[in-house]
């Protein structure tokens, strides 16, 4: 099965068309898209294909000739229903994970977790760190994915405060920063950080990382 979109739009230089699907690329912006992506749409529309067996292709004529992206799927059979089809769970087989992700960049956060969701997650989503304590009260996650600079309390503080409740004390905490510097690592790890990650974060470098953890408690 072949599903093909095609515009008639500002179209695609022929030296970025051959890297349109990586991740964080992005065309020029004209003067009437002042805002412009993540670069991470067209990465998230080939991981989510690949995973089903098809594949992704873009064309263009060039600048002002519009684009053409066709996504190829392969014909499914029909399967019984198996017993346990209620239950979610990533494609390696680890357990899926009750995540959180705490970032106040809104579009970050909504396609990271669609990359996590899709490989079985469930995923949770706050914009503010007050937020954030209210969602983990309810429902205590097993991973937590925090940005650092939070307009409310930084995630250093918001990692502390987590720590001391004891649903959420053995819970693994991901640092989402800027900053890589050896202080700013260290920093983390005395707020109760596992891992330090740096923005732009690579969603695929998340996953494996999640899925890890997963495998881990699976065993």
């Amino acid at each position: 099965m072949v599903l093909a979109v095609r515009d008639n739009g500002i179209g695609i230089d022929p030296s970025l068309l051959p890297h349109v699907f990586d991740l964080f690329i992005q065309g020029e912006r004209s003067s009437d898209r002042a805002q412009g992506g993540l670069g991470l749409g067209l990465a998230l529309v080939r991981s989510l294909t690949e995973r089903h067996g098809g594949s992704v292709l873009a064309r263009s004529a060039g600048r002002g000739q519009g684009s053409q992206f066709e996504v190829t799927l392969p014909h499914a059979q029909a399967a019984p229903c198996p017993a346990n089809l209620g239950k979610v769970r990533p494609d390696s087989g680890a357990t899926a994970l009750n995540i959180m992700l705490v970032d106040d960049n809104e579009d970050a956060a909504q396609t990271l977790a669609l990359f996590l969701e899709a490989h079985g997650h469930r995923v949770r989503v706050a914009y503010r760190g007050a937020a954030a304590l209210e969602l983990a009260a309810a429902d205590a996650p097993q991973v937590l994915v925090l940005d650092i600079g939070l307009p409310d309390m930084d995630g250093h503080e918001l990692a502390r405060q987590l720590r001391a409740r004891r649903a959420t004390r053995d819970s693994t905490y991901i640092a989402l920063t800027g900053y890589g510097r050896p202080e700013d690592r260290a920093q983390s790890r005395q707020a109760g950080f596992g891992h330090h990650l740096t923005k732009p974060v690579n969603p695929v470098e998340l996953v494996d990382l999640i899925e890890s953890l997963a495998a881990l408690r699976a065993r």
